[in-house]
């Protein structure tokens, strides 16, 4: 009788280094793509934060506009310069008592502290109000944060002649109010 050999075959029971490598590969590339998608979502909350900060801003100009429609109707708040981000703190005008302000005086009080508080709540934050009739066209503009992946966004809603000519352009949030 013949003996009948059998071919053992190894069976594997660990995992090759060339394997491991490969695994190693594929997780260092969910990794990367979760890290990108972590920092996209923190510049968009950023994005997002500015637009709301921006959005109130314009809002408290309008109600301001419309509890003085005397400087309003006056265009005593027209301001429609050119953008800058680096434009100082404005000065706030002084009258003697608030009650014997005109209303062109109220308007540029009003004017000064919506600039100051746009220099301090937004990064190079700045407006233009221009007025149609009854109704205020305002613009308020900020510069965005530089990121490596920068957002394409921002110079839709802006106002043409307040940004032509700029090596950076502003982010813009444009809002109409009715008087």
């Amino acid at each position: 009788m013949k003996p009948i050999f059998r071919s053992r075959r190894r069976q594997q029971t660990g995992a090759s280094l060339l394997e491991v490598l490969i695994a190693i590969l594929i997780m260092s590339f969910g990794i990367a793509g979760v890290a990108l998608l972590m920092a996209a979502t923190i510049q968009y909350n950023k994005t997002s934060q500015y637009q709301m900060v921006a959005l109130q801003i314009a809002t408290q100009l309008a109600e301001s506009m419309r509890a003085n429609t005397d400087g309003f109707m006056a265009d005593s708040y027209a301001k429609t310069g050119m953008y800058s981000s680096t434009v100082a703190v404005a000065s706030l005008p002084t009258c003697v008592a608030s009650a014997a302000c005109t209303s062109s005086e109220i308007a540029s009080i009003d004017k000064a502290q919506v600039a100051n508080t746009l220099r301090l709540a937004l990064p190079g934050g700045d407006f233009n109000v221009q007025r149609n009739g009854n109704r205020a066209d305002i613009w308020i503009m900020w510069m965005e944060p530089k990121t490596a992946a920068s957002m394409s966004m921002g110079t839709a809603n802006c106002r043409a002649a307040a940004i032509s000519g700029l090596g950076d352009t502003p982010r813009c949030l444009y809002m109409r109010a009715a008087l």
